[in-house]
This record gives structure tokens, C-alpha cells and sequence, in this order.
């Protein structure tokens, strides 16, 4: 059984169509990342997602559970940051636990709330009070209230938002480890790098409608290249071009679509058997590369949300 499953999830607001026949699934264990364009519709499905709006058409099923039909029941594996995490500054990080502990009906809130601080790094910080807190201690606080109730599906819209780059590998460490505990996450980010090293899966959604999806690895691999540093570039760059290689020069280096390994060698190989010697093969693209390709935006543009 999928924890998250989307069925021809469609969203229209007035004229618009915002959201059209999304079909997407989420395991166990997977982070899957939901990237997009300014307008895109990432923002409108989360909100679906946990159930703040109702779809227009199709379903949307937590373990199996209708969020529109049967809420109490599919909500209840959900814990979720949609925006900002809600926390009160003036009290501690414990008894703002406590406090959404009480909120959700959690048995032996004392313990949960000790296991959960424990789980995001915060066990010796709970009590001091939020307002006393880096940007970066309070995502970590976030987190820990979306997972106070044990859910089996943790949905994150755009969660390291404002952190440095310490507290982003913090938080994706944090990500990684609740996933090999079996937890499904769902993020959504405009951060490509991040999501590269984050997710195992990726959806790259645009004007409303998914345009692809895939593993992390086949996503950058469809339109992946090399950066090669030669002997002889201008040789070399005439000697791949004629057979038929695309390549392009930068300075000293050339860089040659070359999707796979295969593709690699075979480049390599002609390049030496012409004499000219290869001195490094660096690879290039990754997700950037692969979201501009599919969506013609840069990520700057990527920020924005619908």
C-alpha cells in the first residue's frame, strides 16, 4: 500500500485551472521531492495534500485512507509544515510540545515529547524558550511538532527556507535519517541542490500538470554531460563534433553530452585514438540542469509559490 497516493487530483479556482491531473505516489522510506516554477501549483496541492482545500476532481489516499471522505482517519498518519511552523516564542520548546501533544491526542506525552526532541537534535535545548532559538533550532522545533503524533507521512513545504548552509545539512540529515527509519516524506523546494542530495524521487510540476517523474539518478542522467579537460581542445572539440558529438567550449574545456557511461567511453576513446591526450572527465548537469531543461525556468525563478 502506497502512504501517499494522488489519482487525477485536478484544483480549479474561478477560471483558473491551478492544479490538473496530478497522479503521483509516495512510499515508505522515499523522500520525494515536488519542484516547480513560480505559479506552478506546488503550494495548492500540499494545502490538498492535508487536507486545508478540497480537490476539484479525483482523490487524494493516506494508507489507503480518502482525505476528503474518511479525514480523521487519513489525517491522522500526517504530520506536516505547510509555511511557517505555528510555535509560540514566549514559552519553551517543551511545552510547545506538550501543548501539540495535548492538541492530538497523544498518550504518554511526557515520553513522546523526550523521543521526538531527541530525534531532531533539541533533547538538551527544550528548555529554553523558542524566542531564544536560531532559525535553524526552530525548523528542528517545526519538525518535531509535525512528528509528535508518530505519523507515517511527513509533508514539508519548503522547510529550509532562511537556513545557512550548516543548518541546511543539518536538516537534510535529519530528513535522511527519519527516511531510513521508514518514514515517507514529501517536500517541496525551489532549493535544487538540496533536493538533489535529499530526495530519492523527484516531480517536476508545470502550469498545474506534472512533466516528469523519476529517481533523482534517471532524472539528471536523461540530459547529463561532461566537462573534459584535453590537450588539444580545439582538435578535440572537431574531432567529436565530427562524429557527432554535441559539444561546446569553455576555455581550456569541452563540454559533451554524454547520458551514461557507455556514452562517456565511446567519447574518450575517440578523442585518444586521435592522438590527443585526456587529462580529467568531470561531470556536469545534475538537477539544475534538468529542471531548466524541462521547465525553460531558472532556479531564481523557481521560488515562488502557488
Amino acid at each position: 500500500m502506497h502512504v501517499l497516493e494522488l489519482r487525477g487530483v485536478s484544483k480549479r479556482l474561478g477560471r483558473r485551472m491551478v492544479v490538473e491531473d496530478l497522479n503521483m505516489t509516495v512510499e515508505a522510506g522515499e523522500v520525494y521531492g515536488f519542484l516547480g516554477p513560480n505559479g506552478a501549483g506546488k503550494t495548492t496541492t500540499i494545502r490538498m495534500i492535508v487536507g486545508l482545500i478540497r480537490p476539484t476532481a479525483g482523490e487524494i489516499r493516506i494508507l489507503g485512507h480518502d482525505v476528503q471522505r474518511d479525514p480523521v482517519r487519513a489525517l491522522a498518519h500526517v504530520g506536516a509544515i505547510v509555511e511557517n511552523p505555528e510555535l509560540y516564542s514566549y514559552l519553551t520548546g517543551r511545552q510547545n510540545l506538550i501543548h501539540y501533544a495535548r492538541l492530538a491526542g497523544v498518550n504518554d506525552i511526557a515520553r513522546r515529547v523526550e523521543r521526538v526532541a531527541e530525534r531532531v537534535g533539541l533533547a538538551d535545548r527544550l528548555d529554553e524558550k523558542v524566542k531564544r532559538y536560531s532559525l535553524g533550532m526552530r525548523q528542528r522545533l517545526g519538525v518535531a511538532q509535525a512528528l509528535i503524533a508518530d505519523p507515517k507521512l511527513l509533508v514539508l513545504d519548503e522547510p529550509t527556507n532562511g537556513l545557512d548552509p550548516a543548518g541546511m545539512r543539518e536538516f537534510r540529515e535529519l530528513i535522511r535519517a527519519l527516511a531510513r527509519e521508514g518514514m515517507a516524506v514529501f517536500v517541496s523546494s525551489h532549493l535544487l541542490a538540496e533536493v538533489e542530495q535529499m530526495c530519492d524521487k523527484v516531480a517536476v510540476l508545470r502550469g498545474g500538470r506534472v512533466i516528469a517523474e523519476a529517481r533523482i539518478a534517471d532524472l539528471t542522467a536523461s540530459v547529463g554531460h561532461v566537462w573534459l579537460r584535453v590537450s588539444r581542445p580545439d582538435m578535440a572539440q572537431a574531432v567529436l563534433r565530427n562524429s557527432g558529438w554535441e559539444v561546446a567550449r569553455d576555455g581550456g574545456r569541452l563540454r559533451v553530452a554524454a547520458k551514461d557511461e557507455a556514452a562517456i567511453a565511446a567519447v574518450v576513446r575517440a578523442l585518444v585514438e586521435q592522438g590527443i591526450d585526456v587529462y580529467e572527465v568531470a561531470p556536469g548537469g545534475g538537477l539544475e540542469q534538468s529542471f531548466l531543461a524541462l521547465t525553460g525556468e531558472s532556479p531564481a525563478h523557481a521560488a515562488g509559490m502557488a
